[in-house]
C-alpha cells in the first residue's frame, strides 16, 4: 500500500467520523427538540380542557358531579383527546378518534391513580402516538384521567428523511473529502516522487555531481533535500578520494614494480657476470658485489617504508620517552653526511639545545628528520646547500630543513603528503612517494605537524615543532 493511499484512507476515515458524529448530533438534537415541542403542545391542550371542567354539587338530592366540556372543541385533526375514569372506562373522547380509542394499559391507570402526570409512547395500530396523561382530581381524589395524544408519524417521516439526507450528505462529503485527500496527498508527495526519481537517476547513471533541486521553504521536505544533498556531497567526496586512492595505488604498483624490477635486474645481471667470470677479474667481481649490496639495500628501504605505513594503519602508537635534543641531532648529522655526497650540508643548533629534553621516540624521530634531509638532498642540485637548523627556546623545539633545490609548486603542495604521490619532476629522482606520508604520521604521533614553505626555483623549508619538557616535569613524572 502506497503512502499516498494510506494518507487518503486516514484522512477519509477521520472526516467520516467527523461527519457521522455531526449527523448523529443534529439528528438527536432535532428529534429531542421536536418531542419537547409536542410535549409542550399536549400539556397546553390538557390544561385548556381541565380549566373547562365544571364541578356540580353536592345537593340534597344528588352527589357531586364532574361535568366535562365538549372535548371536540379542543380537538384538532392531529390531536386526540380521551377521558377515562379510575377504572379505565371510557367517559369521553374526541370525534376524530372515530370508533377507536387511545390505547390504555394497566400501568397507565396505576400511575394515574397516584395523581402524577406523565408522558408515554403508545402504538395505535401501526402509528406511534405521544400521549400526555393528566389526572382529574375532585375533593382531593383522583376521579379520572385525561389523555391528550398526537401521532408522531409525520414528524417521524420528516426525521427519516432528514436521516437519509444526512447519510447521503455525509457520503457525498466523505467522497469529496477522499478526492481532496487524494489530490492533497499527491501534491504533498510529488516532491518526494521527484526526489525518488532523481535519486534513481543518480544511481543508474552514477552521476554523483547531480543534486536534488528544491525551491520551496526550509520545511521538513526542504531539510530532507538538504540532508540528501549533503549525503551526495559526502559520497562524491568519498568516491573521489577512493578514485584518487585507486589511481595512487595503481601508480604505486607501477612505481614499485619499476623500483623492484630495476634492482632485481641489476642483481641478476651481476650474479650472471660473477658466475661467468669466476675469479678471473677480482676488481670487476668486487664492483658487481657492491652493486648487488646497493640494490638489495634499496629494496630493503622500500619494504621497510611499506611496513611502517602498514603498522600506522594498524593503529600503532609510539612509546615516547624523555630524549635529549643535542645527542639526537649529532647522530642525525653523522648519518646525513653520508647522504649529502657533493651537497653543501650545514647544521646549525643553538647552544640552548644542549640541555633541552623532548618527549619522543628517538628512532622514529630520527627517521622523520632523515626523510626530510634525504628529500632535500635528492631535489638539490650539486654544489647546492641543505641546512638543518635547530632552535630551542621557550616551550618548544623547532627543527627546520632548508634547501636550495627546485622548489615545489603551490598545486603540488596540497598532495606531497599523500601516499604514493610523486610529481612528474620527482620521478627521475626516484623514491616511492611514501617518505613524507611516514614523516607526517611520525609528527602526529609526537603531537606535532610538518609545515612547508616553498618557492619554485629557490628551494623549500620543512619545519617540525616539538614540545619541550623541563626537569621539574620530568622529576614529577618519575615520582
Amino acid at each position: 500500500m502506497s503512502i499516498r493511499l494510506k494518507l487518503t484512507l486516514w484522512y477519509s476515515t477521520i472526516v467520516s467520523f467527523i461527519f457521522i458524529a455531526f449527523s448523529l448530533i443534529i439528528y438527536t438534537f432535532l428529534s429531542y427538540s421536536l418531542v419537547q415541542e409536542i410535549d409542550r403542545e399536549l400539556a397546553g391542550r390538557a390544561i385548556g380542557v381541565v380549566r373547562s371542567i365544571r364541578v356540580i354539587g353536592p345537593t340534597l338530592l344528588s352527589q357531586q358531579r364532574i361535568v366535562l366540556p365538549d372535548v371536540n372543541v379542543f380537538g384538532y385533526p392531529n390531536t386526540y383527546l380521551q377521558v377515562v375514569d379510575i377504572n379505565g372506562r371510557l367517559v369521553a373522547k374526541s370525534s376524530n378518534l372515530g370508533n377507536q380509542s387511545l390505547p390504555l394499559g394497566e400501568d397507565t391507570i396505576r400511575f394515574g391513580r397516584q395523581g402524577h402526570d406523565f408522558y408515554e409512547w403508545v402504538y395505535a395500530g401501526d402509528r406511534r402516538v405521544r400521549i400526555y396523561n393528566y389526572p382529574l382530581v375532585a375533593q382531593n381524589q383522583v376521579v379520572g384521567l385525561l389523555q391528550v395524544g398526537q401521532p408522531f408519524s409525520g414528524i417521524e417521516t420528516a426525521l427519516n428523511r432528514l436521516k437519509w439526507l444526512l447519510w447521503l450528505g455525509s457520503g457525498v462529503m466523505i467522497l469529496g473529502a477522499a478526492t481532496i485527500g487524494w489530490w492533497l496527498a499527491r501534491a504533498v508527495l510529488k516532491p518526494i516522487e521527484e526526489i525518488s526519481k532523481t535519486a534513481a537517476q543518480i544511481r543508474q547513471e552514477l552521476n554523483l555531481h547531480q543534486r536534488i533541486p528544491h525551491q520551496g521553504p526550509n520545511d521538513e521536505l526542504g531539510r530532507l533535500v538538504a540532508t540528501l544533498n549533503d549525503m551526495l556531497d559526502s559520497l562524491e567526496s568519498a568516491y573521489r578520494e577512493l578514485a584518487e586512492s585507486h589511481a595512487a595505488q595503481k601508480r604505486f604498483v607501477a612505481d614499485v614494480s619499476h623500483e623492484l624490477r630495476t634492482p632485481l635486474t641489476t642483481i641478476r645481471g651481476n650474479i650472471a657476470l660473477i658466475r661467468k667470470m669466476g675469479d678471473a677479474e677480482p676488481q670487476i667481481r668486487e664492483e658487481a658485489l657492491a652493486d648487488i649490496a646497493s640494490e638489495a639495500e634499496r629494496m630493503s628501504r622500500l619494504v621497510s617504508d611499506m611496513l611502517v605505513l602498514a603498522r600506522a594503519d594498524a593503529g600503532l602508537t609510539l612509546q615516547l620517552q624523555p630524549t635529549a635534543v643535542q645527542p639526537l641531532i649529532e647522530q642525525i648529522k653523522r648519518q646525513a653526511k653520508l647522504l649529502a655526497k657533493d651537497i653543501n650540508f650545514q647544521v646549525h643548533m643553538e647552544t640552548a639545545c644542549e640541555k633541552t629534553l623532548i618527549m619522543a621516540d628517538p628512532d622514529y624521530l630520527r627517521q622523520l628528520i632523515l626523510i626530510l634531509l634525504d628529500n632535500a638532498f635528492k631535489f638539490t642540485a650539486a654544489n647546492g646547500t641543505v641546512e638543518l637548523a635547530v632552535k630551542c627556546g621557550g616551550d618548544q623545539v623547532e627543527v627546520a630543513v632548508k634547501d636550495t633545490g627546485m622548489g615545489i609548486s603551490p598545486a603540488e603542495l596540497e598532495h606531497i603528503f599523500e601516499r604514493f604521490y610523486r610529481s612528474d619532476k620527482s620521478r627521475p629522482v626516484g623514491g616511492t612517494g611514501l617518505g613524507l606520508s611516514i614523516a607526517r604520521w611520525i609528527a602526529a604521533q609526537h603531537k606535532s605537524q610538518i609545515t612547508v614553505e616553498s618557492t619554485v626555483g629557490q628551494g623549500s623549508v620543512f619545519k617540525v615543532t616539538l614540545p619541550v619538557i623541563n626537569e621539574n616535569t620530568l622529576h614529577l613524572d618519575h615520582d
